[in-house]
């Protein structure tokens, strides 16, 4: 395979995000209205334990994440030598990646662990979901 047959396009971070974004809230819509309905104590029971530790919820998906960029050939070390990551950037960026290019993203996340305050997030909307739940099931709201 030569660079001339490697036809990447770059991500459409927006539009990606847009995407996913109204995929997680018609799954969550469609959970909370059918599933938590019906069993609203085990639904409240894990928000709560997810709220109490959202690493439970977080740290796969992390772990999936590093998986997909590993198997492209992002290392801690740099990009693989032979990878489809390094044959990407031979091909687009030749020896310069863009800043904020969605390589550089890629770059980072693959050689640096990162904390981040999605835990906090994800720990208060667990929380207040537990709170919807429960107080549907106890007649507060319809």
């Amino acid at each position: 395979m030569s660079q001339q047959d490697l036809d990447l396009p770059d991500i459409e971070w927006p539009e990606l995000w847009n995407t996913m974004h109204a995929s997680s809230l018609y799954a969550l819509t469609k959970a909370n209205t059918s599933w938590s309905t019906r069993h609203p104590y085990v639904a409240a029971g894990a928000l709560i334990l997810i709220s109490a530790n959202p690493e439970l919820l977080l740290t796969p998906l992390r772990l999936a994440g590093r998986f997909t960029l590993y198997i492209f050939g992002f290392r801690r070390q740099g990009v693989a030598k032979d990878s489809l990551a390094s044959q990407y950037q031979s091909h687009l960026y030749g020896g310069y990646v863009p800043r904020d290019s969605t390589f550089a993203r890629f770059q980072s996340y693959g050689a640096a662990e990162k904390e981040s305050i999605l835990g906090v997030g994800v720990s208060w909307l667990s929380g207040i979901g537990a709170v919807f739940v429960l107080g549907r099931r106890w007649g507060w709201w319809n």
